[in-house]
């Protein structure tokens, strides 16, 4: 009886939070769990499969590629794609999507919510994507972080789906007895170096790792005295190209993607993996791949007469060197859309920004930054420091400013961290209606 009011109470909730312009999507979650506190482990007890896919970045369009090929296979999952990744969310996924004939549910997990969830409810295989440094005041550093992850997955029978070429990923293992890995070879493609590195130390005795070949950051083929090493992954992209989206060879196995963006390529790559641990054959994972398109602001592209926008989330040192360096690839003159939060979801310690590679900018061509945000003069003070030569225009209100962004001929690159994703995306989908 607590469950099924705990759910009509939930969805009640969603409706009205609906009506009422929002999204509704932790909202139903934390109605059922004041309910009933055991509502997420009931309803997940339900389902065969569970697949949490974490990670620092990346893990959104991961699990979003995985979502969509098994949807237009025709396989119903639970999928929390409207990007609620904590316990609250995930609840109100599996409140919302339940059905009888749903057996697989694919979650996005944020990183920090591991330990607290699998107190509730254990998933039958884990994904993770790459350990960077990120919002260090929720998490710690990275050895904490993966420490506590090691502590609440060890022991539970979890399989393990691994980046072998991340050496914080691939300690991982010791977790499980089941563990399956995915990499890249060397030389695959030719990743932009920045000069921000992770820890290149051995997780395992702390010396330094010796890298016979780097992909960027800490990510590469590395082996250490004490025996710590890569892993021979069982997927394996042996190279890629972009013109202008993502042609993987994976397993001898070639996919023209619709999505852009060399970290993708890793992104896509755990996808892979995933999936064919499912069970899916390859050409089942084309008919997903080849159809996914970005409509979340991971790389979405907007194009309407002569303008053009590209939005991409970072949150952290590496995900905007990755967006700095996507800008970088566009020939057109550039006006860069920058935004900066410092809310609870956000992380209050915006020193990140002070690890990013913000210098290769200068060599750029560029109309002019707008940086907008709570944060907005901090942003400014980095771009000054870094002695980029164009005009930077501060605009606090995101709206404002994403729509000044449309004044300007050059491509547009909008570059939100986590709370300014919505509404700079919404006000780009808005300009590009009206261009219409």
């Amino acid at each position: 009886m607590r469950q099924w009011t705990a759910i009509q109470m939930a969805k009640l909730a969603r409706k009205a939070s609906r009506a009422a312009g929002k999204k509704g999507t932790d909202l139903p979650g934390q109605v059922a769990r004041k309910i009933d506190q055991n509502i997420l482990r009931k309803l997940a007890e339900k389902v065969d499969e569970v697949v949490f896919i974490s990670g620092t970045n990346g893990k959104t369009t991961t699990s979003n590629l995985i979502g969509h090929t098994l949807k237009v296979n025709q396989i119903p999952i639970i999928h929390n794609n409207e990007g609620a990744n904590m316990a609250a969310g995930i609840t109100s996924a599996f409140i919302v999507q339940s059905k009888p004939e749903t057996k697989i549910a694919i979650i996005e997990i944020d990183e920090g919510s591991i330990p607290r969830v699998l107190r509730e409810m254990t998933p039958t295989k884990m994904v993770f994507t790459n350990f960077f440094r990120d919002q260090m005041d929720r998490f710690g550093e990275i050895d904490i972080m993966v420490n506590n992850i090691i502590s609440a997955i060890e022991n539970k029978g979890i399989a393990l789906i691994l980046n072998t070429d991340d050496p914080f990923v691939s300690r991982l293992k010791k977790a499980s007895q089941h563990v399956t890995y995915y990499g890249m070879a060397k030389q695959a493609y030719d990743f932009e170096q920045s000069t921000m590195n992770e820890s290149r130390y051995c997780p395992n005795c702390g010396k330094m790792l010796n890298y016979e070949y780097v992909h960027y950051n800490q990510l590469g083929h590395y082996s250490c005295v004490c025996g710590f090493e890569r892993k021979q992954p069982k997927y394996e992209i042996e190279r890629f190209e972009i013109n202008p989206f993502l042609k993987l060879h994976i397993n001898d196995t070639v996919f023209d993607m619709k999505i852009a963006g060399d970290f993708n390529a890793y992104n896509a790559l755990a996808a892979y993996a995933v999936l064919k641990e499912l069970g899916l054959n390859d050409e089942r994972i084309r008919k997903g791949f080849e159809t996914y398109t970005s409509d979340n602001g991971r790389m979405q592209y907007f194009e309407q007469g002569q303008k053009k926008a590209l939005i991409n989330l970072a949150k952290n040192p590496a995900g905007m060197n990755a967006s700095i360096s996507m800008g970088e690839k566009l020939p057109e003159r550039k006006v860069y859309l920058m935004s900066l939060n410092d809310f609870a979801a956000d992380g209050r310690d915006t020193s990140w920004i002070y690890d990013a590679d913000f210098e290769k900018l200068s060599s750029q061509d560029i109309e002019a930054i707008i940086v907008t945000g709570s944060r907005a003069e901090e942003l400014q003070l980095r771009l000054k420091l870094a002695e980029i030569n164009a005009p930077i225009i501060l605009e606090k209100d995101i709206y404002k400013a994403a729509a000044r962004s449309m004044e300007f001929e050059g491509f547009t690159v909008a570059i939100p961290n986590y709370t300014s994703l919505t509404p700079m995306l919404d006000q780009l989908v808005r300009s590009f209606k009206e261009e219409k």
